[in-house]
């Protein structure tokens, strides 16, 4: 049975809590968390889209393991934003980015393109350089994706 719930109205339970949780953008700037978060809600609407057909039960699981992804992912990048210009050690800096490739692998169901592996790369020049404004550019251009997710 179809859900008798509209898209949107599935999107915020899922949404709210991104926006709430500090621990998602303590190392970005106010423009920064505003660009992820809006990213995080992109992903989380498109996938209420598609499931808008499905029941309320498999549509809401859906929506709760993509958030959870989207969580994830937003995690990790404010989290390497957070390790630049810190001596870290690159394990702990390499660990973080495959947690969010793992993420960002089971969001998308697809393998990185050549324009995010380039923006890999970037991201390791701007946190090498100190550069925290290219570094969150690098990782946002890396999450970001022109195709929408399967439901």
């Amino acid at each position: 049975m179809p859900s008798n719930q509209s898209p949107q109205g599935r999107v915020r339970p899922y949404t709210d809590p991104l926006l709430e949780n500090s621990s998602l953008r303590d190392n970005l700037t106010d423009e920064q968390a505003a660009a992820l978060w809006d990213w995080g809600t992109v992903v989380i609407t498109q996938k209420a889209a598609l499931t808008a057909q499905f029941p309320d039960e498999e549509a809401n699981h859906i929506l709760e393991q993509t958030s959870t992804a989207v969580r994830l992912i937003m995690q990790g990048v404010n989290d390497l934003v957070g390790s630049v210009g810190r001596p870290l050690t690159f394990d702990v800096i390499d660990d973080t980015m495959m947690r969010l490739l793992k993420n960002l692998h089971w969001l998308t169901d697809r393998r990185l393109t050549a324009a995010q592996q380039a923006s890999r790369a970037a991201f390791s020049q701007a946190r090498g350089a100190g550069d925290v404004d290219a570094a969150f550019a690098a990782l946002l251009a890396l999450i970001s994706s022109e195709d929408r997710p399967s439901a």
